[in-house]
């Protein structure tokens, strides 16, 4: 029994998938253009990045014909095939005309309650030693 090879592509379709691609990049009328690298170029981060871009960009455009001549899948979408639900919500403000504590209730309700006095009954002790303090000698 003899398995039969698998699918590939010919040098020719390959020549001309690479020059089509190359051409969109840095052909006549192609996104980029070659000069020659003068002596003082430093920029070579930029252009290893470009090369490795271009790179992958050619090598897409092989393994994709390819995967296809065999039936196979390309690869995994890069996007979610769904939408996540938000994990909040924004609300706008509640705008509150009265005080909602209870204790601030009370205290706007009647200014003469237990708490009122007790706290002005304070003041008027510590105003007293305060005062007492500074008179003695």
């Amino acid at each position: 029994m003899t398995v039969a090879p698998a699918p590939v592509l010919r040098d020719e379709q390959i020549f001309e998938l690479l020059h089509d691609r190359l051409s969109e990049l840095i052909g006549a009328h192609g996104v980029w253009t070659l000069v020659a690298r003068a002596p003082g170029d430093t920029e070579v981060i930029f252009h290893a990045l470009k090369a490795r871009e271009i790179a992958v960009t050619l090598a897409d455009s092989l393994i994709a014909p390819q995967a296809a001549l065999r039936g196979e899948s390309v690869g995994e979408p890069t996007a979610l095939s769904w939408n996540p639900a938000p994990i909040s919500r924004w609300n706008e403000p509640v705008a509150v005309d009265a005080p909602t504590d209870a204790l601030t209730d009370a205290v706007a309700a009647d200014p003469a309650d237990e708490l009122a006095e007790a706290s002005a009954a304070w003041i008027d002790r510590a105003s007293a030693t305060l005062a007492a303090a500074r008179l003695s000698p």
